[in-house]
């Protein structure tokens, strides 16, 4: 699992080196046609100041008899004949012009020597030729090595980066109530999908969490409002004791049936207290999910629930069209359930208890119904229908449906309330297999 984990981050991740690849490239070879450019143009102005490098200056230096030196100066071809070019700088039209001249002195010099005889301006320019053709291209190098980056960053990593900044500023402040959208195939849209996974984890969990505090908070409203009847008699009983009895007015069996009286008070406080810490249990208790046989646990379950409902005059009857034959589920969870339902069930049945088992989408949906009066109105309607059944019994303590909505979604299902058409109460729990 971790090596599948791995490749698919090394291939995440190559998106994003692609596009850098591809400005890296781009810059390239817009600095090497650039720098082309530069040196080819300088090229060409080099030979427009000196046209012709296969040349060379011819420098003939003649001295006169009378002492006098004379010298000038010819642009040949490499393959051109000097004595030629000598005996027209001495003759014209095949006639000596000067007859006078004593000797001739002959010289050489590179063309690339010719620079000395530009003008400053053109000097200037020549040279500066040189220099574009060494600095250009480097500044073009530079210039193209910032300007990739800065591109890079504003189209691939700018958008995302501020997206994440604004999202985690908004989590700081404990605001939820957004989205995270960057649609893109790298990298970064891989990390901003997946910061929009936690922030919705955590909008769930804050949304759990808070229903799970506003649950708490209408259970001890609940308790502290029932708790107030037996605390209200015992009080009372205890007042007309305190004044009767020092009257002597109290016959025995009054005394008996006022301390009768609050002994049953006592013991509704007692399975109060014994509610409230059982469903503080709940919330610590772990899901320990396994491998069950259902058929076979069906079975068992169905023959320990007949008992059950028997001695009260019940009919229990079942029906199991669960097609898995393995279930992974906490056998000990899904028995606690179904022991409230059917128990809060008979006391309400007239004749007859009815379970039914199925699976669908991945979950195991159970229905426990019975021919009784039904919920009232008010309470399916009502926001938490589990705490306000609490007290409708002075027999029970009413919290079985809140302890099992509570194992129900502990084992990642839920539990809903309603009555049948023909009559009679229905609740529909799922847990997760």
């Amino acid at each position: 699992m971790e090596q599948i984990k791995k490749e698919e981050r090394v291939k995440l991740r190559m998106p994003l080196q692609k596009a850098f690849f591809r400005y890296v490239m781009t810059t390239f070879m817009l600095v090497v046609v650039l720098s082309a450019a530069v040196i080819l143009v300088s090229i060409r102005v080099q030979r427009w100041l000196l046209p012709d490098k296969d040349a060379v200056y011819l420098h003939v230096e003649e001295k006169m008899d009378d002492g006098t030196t004379t010298s000038c100066v010819h642009l040949m071809e490499l393959n051109g004949d000097f004595m030629e070019a000598a005996i027209l700088a001495a003759e014209e039209d095949g006639k000596p012009v000067k007859p006078d001249i004593v000797s001739t002195r002959y010289a050489l010099e590179s063309y690339d020597n010719a620079v000395a005889f530009l003008t400053p301006k053109k000097k200037l320019l020549y040279f500066g030729c040189y220099g574009a053709m060494a600095l250009l291209p480097a500044l073009f190098s530079l210039f193209g090595i910032l300007l990739c980056c800065r591109r890079f960053f504003q189209k691939k990593l700018k958008p995302p980066i501020d997206i994440l900044a604004d999202a985690a500023a908004c989590i700081a402040e404990q605001n939820l109530d957004f989205a995270i959208a960057y649609a893109s195939a790298d990298e970064m849209g891989a990390l901003c999908r997946s910061f929009e996974q936690m922030r919705a984890a955590l909008q769930e969990n804050y949304k759990r969490m808070w229903e799970m505090l506003e649950e708490r908070r209408s259970l001890q409203a609940s308790v502290a409002h029932d708790l107030r009847n037996p605390i209200a008699i015992i009080k009372g009983h205890a007042e007309y004791l305190q004044i009767n009895v020092p009257k002597g007015k109290l016959s025995q069996d009054m005394l008996l049936s006022h301390a009768g009286n609050i002994k049953r008070a006592a013991e509704r406080l007692e399975r109060y207290t014994e509610s409230v810490r059982t469903i503080n249990h709940l919330e610590e208790l772990a899901v320990m999910r396994r491998e069950v046989d259902f058929p076979a646990l069906y079975q068992d379950m169905l023959a320990d629930f007949v008992r059950l409902a028997e001695p009260e005059g019940l009919m229990l009857t079942a029906d199991n069209q669960v097609k898995k034959e393995t279930l992974c589920l906490d056998a000990q969870v899904l028995y606690r359930i179904l022991e409230n339902l059917i128990g809060n069930a008979m006391r309400f049945a007239k004749s007859r208890i009815h379970l039914s088992f199925s699976d669908e989408a991945g979950n195991l949906c159970v229905t426990v119904s019975d021919d009784g009066c039904g919920f009232p109105e008010k309470i399916l309607h009502c926001k938490n229908p589990y705490l306000a059944l609490e007290g409708a019994d002075k027999n029970h303590s009413g919290m079985g449906l809140a302890i099992c909505r509570i194992l129900c979604k502990k084992h990642g299902g839920i539990l809903r309330l309603s009555n049948q058409e023909a009559g009679g109460a229905s609740v529909t729990f799922m847990l997760s297999i």
